[in-house]
C-alpha cells in the first residue's frame, strides 16, 4: 500500500487512542458550537478534528482539508482531504459500539476519488480503497457479497409513500445503525445487500460518504442517488441528499 495509507493510519490510530483513554470525559461535555455544515459541534467532534488538522500540517501532506466543524482549509494543493473526524456522534457519546473515523481524498468531486480510509473507532478495523486497487479490510482483500444476503441497513427519513413502503418491504433483516460510513463498509465486505440513507431527516453530506464509496465501489459494489444515477457530490458540506449503495443494481430493484 501506498505511503498515505500509513499516515492515515496514524491519525486513525491517534483518535482511537485519544477516545479510548479519555475515560469518557468527553461524553457531558455536549455541544461547544456550531460547525462549517450548519449542525452542531460536540467536544468529541472537535477533539478528533483537531488530531487530524495537526497531523496533516505537522507532515505538510500535499493536501487541502474538508471537515465537518472546520470547513474548508485551503493549503493550496490539488487534492483535499474530505473528512468526518467522528461519524456516528450520538453513538460515540452515548457508548454505542458503532462509530469511526471517514477520510478520502478528491480533486473536486466524487467522479475524482482516489483514497478511502475508514477506522472503526470502537473495535478498531480498518477498511481501505486506493482507484483501481481494490479494498481491503485489516490488509485482506474484501468483495460484495456474490449471493443475496437478504439484510439491509437502512434509515428512512420523510419521503414519499410509495419509497417508505418499498424499503419496508425489502424482504429479510432491516437494521438502523447510524453511521453511514461503517454501513458502507459492511456492504464493501459482503456483510449486508444494502444500505439506503433516505428521505429529508436521513440526508447525508458528502463528509460521511466519501471514503464509503470509493471502497463499495472498488469492492464490485454500486452507489447511487435516489434517482438511480451515479452518485456524485461535490465539495460542498452544507448540501444534502440520499444515497444507496448496494452489491448490485439488481439488489435496487424498483427502488430506483
Amino acid at each position: 500500500m501506498e505511503d498515505f495509507y500509513r499516515d492515515f493510519s496514524n491519525i486513525g490510530d491517534q483518535i482511537f487512542e485519544s477516545l479510548r483513554s479519555s475515560g469518557g470525559e468527553y461524553r457531558n461535555k455536549n455541544v461547544v458550537g456550531i460547525g462549517a455544515d450548519g449542525t452542531a459541534t460536540h467536544a468529541m467532534d472537535k477533539a478528533c478534528e483537531d488530531i487530524i488538522v495537526r497531523y496533516v500540517e505537522e507532515n505538510d501532506l500535499p493536501f487541502n482539508i474538508m471537515s465537518e466543524e472546520l470547513g474548508f482549509l485551503d493549503r493550496s494543493y490539488d487534492e483535499t482531504i474530505l473528512t468526518d473526524p467522528l461519524d456516528g456522534t450520538f453513538n460515540a457519546e452515548n457508548k454505542i459500539p458503532f462509530y469511526s473515523v471517514s477520510i478520502a481524498t478528491l480533486k473536486d468531486d466524487f467522479n475524482s476519488l482516489t483514497r478511502g480510509y475508514i477506522k472503526d473507532l470502537a473495535r478498531g478495523d480498518v477498511f481501505y480503497a486506493e482507484k483501481g486497487k481494490g479494498s481491503r479490510h485489516n490488509g485482506d482483500p474484501i468483495r460484495v457479497s456474490p449471493v443475496p444476503i437478504h439484510g439491509y441497513t437502512i434509515s428512512v427519513g420523510t419521503c414519499s409513500d410509495d419509497m417508505r413502503r418499498k424499503l419496508i418491504e425489502l424482504p429479510g433483516r432491516h437494521r438502523s445503525l447510524g453511521c453511514a460510513s461503517l454501513e458502507m463498509a459492511l456492504v464493501a465486505r459482503g456483510s449486508v445487500d444494502m444500505m439506503a440513507y433516505v428521505g429529508r431527516e436521513s440526508y447525508i453530506r458528502n463528509i460521511d460518504v466519501g471514503a464509503g464509496v470509493i471502497i463499495v465501489r472498488e469492492a464490485g459494489g454500486v452507489v447511487v442517488d435516489q434517482s438511480g444515477s451515479e452518485f456524485n457530490m461535490g465539495l460542498d458540506v452544507t448540501v444534502r441528499t440520499n444515497i444507496m449503495a448496494a452489491r448490485n443494481r439488481e439488489v435496487l430493484g424498483d427502488l430506483i
